[in-house]
């Protein structure tokens, strides 16, 4: 495992940890995660029944779509600290 590699997994599991934490302290939070399970299983019940080209190309289409919610959050989580740490710079503090 290169040095990059254990940058990601540091990072994944400091926001994981994060996210954990705010949806256990804030109401609405865990209601926003409560009903995206509805909806998934609101989604699955009414695939179901479709021809399996069609569940594939939707199911194919959602992870993608989250796949790729994931890397903005992480990309945004490493420009957060960077940006923080160029602040600190200019401040004069490091």
């Amino acid at each position: 495992m290169d040095r990059e590699e254990i940058y990601e997994m540091v990072i994944r599991e400091m926001t994981e940890t994060a996210v954990r934490e705010r949806n256990g302290h804030s109401p609405e939070d865990q209601e926003l995660q409560e009903k995206a399970a509805r909806l998934s299983k609101e989604m699955q019940e009414k695939i179901k029944d479709l021809p399996e080209d069609v569940k594939k190309a939707i199911t194919d289409y959602v992870e993608e779509i989250l796949l790729a919610a994931d890397h903005d959050c992480l990309y945004l989580y490493e420009q957060r600290a960077k940006d923080c740490v160029a602040l600190l710079k200019k401040l004069g503090v490091l």
